[in-house]
């Protein structure tokens, strides 16, 4: 007999998705779970499924563990003039996204011919090593150094190029030497077990890497993340968004190019430094969605964060920007959350929030059709999927977030009433909120991530940024008050 769908519980859905095996459909999925009306439980299915970071699903919701994908995976790490000369190759990134997160980078198991490659202590300046750490993500990369060795718990109190890290390296000096080694050789590495971080891996020289196969990997990979970011935006972190890439662009035997050589040769993908760490953009695409709605006239001359770009039915995002809604996504889930922490289940609430108390107005119907229904079936997602324990100790520290967008949104709409271009004052205060609301957004992402759930010391630290940039914020929008009241 049929179940009604309402009587289907998510343990039902998770047990279904885990006895659908390796390659499957969200469709059996549903089918499994055997519903009277299979259409209401299909969005319920498709969301466990996307929210599940054990798979891969394409738009037709074609299924994939990511064991599956992984496991046998061939892919190449180029060793680069220093760690040649030095016998050593960093772990750092180079294994990232081919093994889970669960797999701490330096415990990776490196094996030639089955026999594991030995490991040692190296100390170096930090500008000597931070580069093969970059893409672990901009959360990641100084708790793996604290985590790797104790000695860099000095790094809590203070970071420069020439501060001394300790770190785990393979020792490849008879590997390198048995082969000649040489710049644009490669390890030709191969996933044995994905799960438990093994990686076999063999001599690729140089002669044999062909410069046609490195432009078709980095063209495949290009494309794949542009499909990454516009289903994603920035909200992944850096291991994350590669592990789509990888899935999208579904390279073949062997890969024409290493993860650092597509970071240095893609046109399209770039590695944008904030602060102390980088994340990963596409060009041009990380501005149509993180808008200062003002003036058209003015994109070019702001700073990353404030500027917009023509509407797109395919995008939310730009309907927002064109509507005068100038937020990022970490922005727009923030809202969210702090509206369902404060118990808030009408999304009437949330809409007036993320339009700073006005009416949300686009050219046409279908637009604003569009946005409606995108901004509903993501408040409905969250709330769905909100849990308050784990959320209580970071939600204050959003909702002081929020407020600060909210007196920025203010700002810059009164600039936008104005109809008039900004004056130099405004254009610099513009300029400055854009770099706190840079810094705003990182402690955000952090924030709104289910996962992360600070320990003391990541709490202290969250709050001593978050005060720092209202405080700046404040400052610059000091005589915001008076002005608005004239």
């Amino acid at each position: 007999m049929s179940k009604k769908p309402e009587n289907i519980n998510s343990v039902d859905i998770e047990n279904a998705i885990a006895a659908a095996g390796e390659n499957f459909t969200a469709e059996a999925v549903v089918r499994m779970l055997d519903a009277d009306v299979p259409a209401e439980l299909r969005s319920r299915v498709e969301r466990f499924i996307a929210s599940d970071d054990t798979l891969f699903h394409d738009e037709k919701w074609n299924c994939c563990t990511r064991k599956s994908f992984f496991t046998g995976k061939k892919f190449i790490i180029t060793p680069d003039d220093w760690e040649i000369s030095a016998g050593i190759l960093f772990p750092g990134h180079r294994f990232i996204p081919y093994l889970p997160e669960s797999v701490f980078p330096s415990t990776v198991k490196l094996q030639e011919n089955g026999k594991p490659v030995a490991v040692k202590k190296m100390i170096t300046p930090l500008g000597t090593s931070f580069h093969y750490h970059i893409l672990l993500g901009s959360e990641q990369i100084f708790d793996f150094f604290l985590a790797d060795d104790p000695a860099n718990e000095i790094l809590k109190n203070k970071v420069s190029r020439t501060d001394s890290v300790t770190l785990t390296v393979y020792d490849m000096a008879d590997f390198y030497r048995k082969h000649e080694f040489l710049t644009g050789d490669a390890l030709l590495c191969t996933v044995e077990d994905y799960e438990n971080g093994i990686i076999s891996f063999e001599y690729l020289s140089g002669s044999l890497r062909y410069s046609q196969a490195r432009k078709d990997h980095l063209k495949k990979m290009d494309e794949a993340a542009r499909r990454v970011w516009d289903e994603f935006q920035d909200y992944p972190d850096i291991p994350e968004q590669l592990a789509w890439m990888v899935y999208y662009a579904a390279p073949d035997e062997i890969p024409g190019a290493s993860v650092d050589e597509f970071i240095a040769g893609s046109e399209k993908v770039q590695l944008r430094p904030e602060g102390d760490h980088a994340v990963l953009t596409v060009i041009q695409e990380e501005d149509d969605h993180d808008g200062c709605s003002c003036h058209d006239d003015d994109v070019t001359e702001l700073p990353d964060g404030l500027s917009i770009s023509g509407s797109d039915l395919a995008d939310p995002f730009k309907l927002l920007a064109n509507a005068g809604i100038s937020l990022t996504a970490a922005e727009l889930d923030g809202f969210i959350l702090d509206a369902i922490y404060g118990r808030e289940t009408d999304f009437s609430g949330v809409q007036s929030r993320i339009s700073g108390g006005t009416e949300i107005s686009l050219p046409d119907e279908a637009q604003e059709a569009v946005l409606f229904n995108f901004l509903e079936e993501r408040f409905e997602t969250m709330l769905e999927n909100y849990n308050r324990a784990d959320d209580e100790q970071k939600a204050e520290l959003r909702s002081q977030i929020m407020e600060a967008v909210s007196r920025r949104m203010d700002y810059l709409a009164m600039l936008g009433a104005a109809e008039r271009d900004p004056n130099e004052m405004e254009k610099d205060k513009i300029r400055r909120l854009a770099d706190v609301a840079a810094k705003l957004n990182e402690a955000l992402k952090l924030l709104n991530h289910p996962g992360f759930t600070p320990d003391h010391q990541e709490k202290e630290n969250l709050e001593i940024l978050i005060d720092d940039q209202l405080a700046i914020q404040e400052e610059i929008l000091s005589d915001f008050s008076t002005e608005a009241n004239q």
